[in-house]
């Protein structure tokens, strides 16, 4: 490909009298090569934009009903919570209740989630945003986990970050060196590794769900909150996050191809199973957060709002299902 460019570094070179080596012929052709890299840099990024804004549009215009559930299911996902949380905090008992402030944050978590997966299904990458579903669905799983298991299950959660925390120190202080970065004093270490050794009473192994469930890893909580017909589906799913070796036939983005090639970019197929596994899992932790202590009768909180946003919700997650199924194949 740069055969030409090295033959005229190296001609350039001996111009000069010298006798150049393979390396002074790489290093001249390397900084004429990006030099000229440099001059085209901003119409080539221009022409990329361009094609990526145009394909967006083409691959929105294709789902246009399918994105317009899902947006309107996340925008309705969001209403709800932010009622819910106005009326929860009109009672002083709830301000600094573990529980429902654990699932208060997971339901912030799911919808700012959710919007990552509807920008990466509307840019055309179905297998990046089913790799994103994995962490909706390990949300799904955590908070029916603590809503089964309770107000004690949530202080544990808490308490299981707080000793990340103290580990994400213990590293940075490792690594801070060699990444020439500041890190933590002696000190602030210490109190960490201090708070960290208090909940855990020096048990390499705990774990927030054990003490509950009798388990830690997600295989064996999806099974206690009867969740594990996902199995396979995040098994998939894990493949796009980890680097195993897989064939470019098996993406979601290669659905509608009959020859197999090496997917570099976008694609406008295969969207349907990842938004319909958003929806599913999006309305399960809205669900799981509108319906905080609603088993319990003296709670104090009135339902009724939260019950029709359900209903809502659950409705949409069956259009967005259709809506995808329905798209039409391009021409």
């Amino acid at each position: 490909m740069f055969e030409e460019l090295l033959e005229l570094a190296e001609a350039k070179l001996r111009e000069n009298g010298d006798s150049p080596d393979y390396e002074s012929v790489i290093d001249l052709a390397s900084r004429v090569l990006i030099e000229d890299t440099k001059e085209q840099e901003k119409s080539n990024v221009k022409r990329v934009i361009s094609e990526h804004d145009a394909f967006t549009n083409r691959n929105r215009e294709r789902w246009d009903v399918g994105f317009t559930k899902l947006h309107a299911l996340r925008e309705t996902c969001l209403q709800a919570g932010i009622n819910f949380q106005h009326q929860f905090l009109q009672l002083p008992r709830y301000e600094n209740d573990e529980l429902v402030g654990v699932l208060m944050r997971q339901h912030a978590h799911a919808c700012r989630i959710s919007g990552e997966i509807i920008h990466l299904l509307e840019g055309g990458y179905p297998d990046a945003a089913l790799a994103r579903w994995r962490t909706l669905y390990e949300i799904v799983v955590t908070c029916f986990v603590i809503k089964k298991c309770g107000r004690e299950a949530a202080v544990d959660y808490i308490k299981h970050g707080m000793v990340q925390t103290a580990e994400i120190i213990e590293e940075h202080r490792k690594t801070a060196e060699a990444m020439g970065k500041e890190t933590f004093s002696d000190e602030e270490a210490k109190q960490y590794s201090a708070l960290k050794k208090e909940i855990t009473n020096g048990d390499s192994g705990w774990h927030w769900a054990r003490k509950h469930t009798g388990y830690k890893k997600i295989d064996k909580l999806r099974e206690f909150v009867e969740l594990d017909k996902w199995s396979h589906n995040y098994k998939r799913a894990s493949r796009n996050i980890h680097s195993d070796y897989y064939e470019m036939m098996s993406l979601y983005a290669m659905n509608e191809t009959n020859q197999d090639m090496l997917l570099c970019g976008q694609s406008n197929s295969g969207l349907t199973e990842p938004a319909h596994f958003t929806a599913i899992s999006l309305a399960q932790v809205t669900t799981t957060f509108l319906s905080s202590y609603i088993e319990d009768e003296n709670s104090g909180l009135d339902y009724k709002d939260s019950l029709l946003f359900m209903k809502i919700i659950d409705n949409y997650v069956k259009e967005v299902g259709e809506a995808f199924l329905s798209a039409k194949k391009p021409k």
